[in-house]
């Protein structure tokens, strides 16, 4: 098991990130996660003060490790410099109908890695047709060749799962193995409006 937990962006300052990580850590029924996640760069968002309060979580063994979520590059390089404890995450949104390639880059620059969610594009891929005919020359699932091509770009996938036949789904895309044509060609697919576009995303802030 590989316990993580996120602290949203309503208590970023850093005595609320203290406190509501250890209510968490009481829900949870935990005396430590493996990894807490700055939810998103908004809101009470401060990087001295949010990240200096995930250091402090980290020397009381509260976390083992730290990560952020949905930090566009250059936050990313600013979180590195400013935190003691080594920043070993960023999750983000990434599927083959929004690839994410500054993003990859920049995690892979930076020795960060890359944690997919929603990727399988909240079903989206079950209705491209490439996905579809590269699934059927594997006797896979659209969502099977999703999780393969991000496997095999070098990205950790989280899918979300509703039922037995879900996970058992998502785990059976560990035997499917990609040729460097089929990457290729996923490579060239458009990509397509987000999937997670809140307001305060850092994308949004910035226009």
């Amino acid at each position: 098991m590989f316990v993580a937990t996120k602290v949203w962006i309503d208590s970023l300052s850093y005595d609320a990130v203290i406190e509501t990580t250890e209510q968490s850590l009481q829900r949870l029924g935990v005396d430590s996660v493996d990894l807490l996640y700055v939810h998103w760069p908004a809101g009470e968002y401060d990087p001295e003060q949010t990240l200096g309060a995930f250091d402090e979580l980290v020397e009381r063994g509260r976390t083992k490790a730290v990560g952020v979520s949905n930090f566009e590059p250059d936050q990313l390089r600013e979180a590195i410099e400013i935190s003691e404890a080594p920043i070993i995450a960023n999750q983000i949104e990434c599927h083959p109908l929004f690839k994410q390639p500054e993003l990859r880059a920049a995690c892979e620059e930076c020795g960060v890695d890359l944690v997919a969610y929603s990727p399988i594009a909240r079903g989206a891929v079950f209705e491209d047709e490439t996905l579809r005919e590269i699934a059927g020359d594997h006797g896979a699932s659209p969502a099977q060749v999703s999780l393969a091509w991000l496997r095999q770009r070098g990205c950790v996938s989280i899918p979300k799962a509703t039922s037995e036949a879900h996970i058992r789904d998502n785990y059976a895309s560990l035997s499917v193995t990609l040729s460097e044509s089929e990457l290729e060609r996923i490579d060239a697919l458009d990509d397509r409006e987000r999937r997670v576009d809140p307001d305060f995303g850092p994308w949004n802030a910035s226009e």
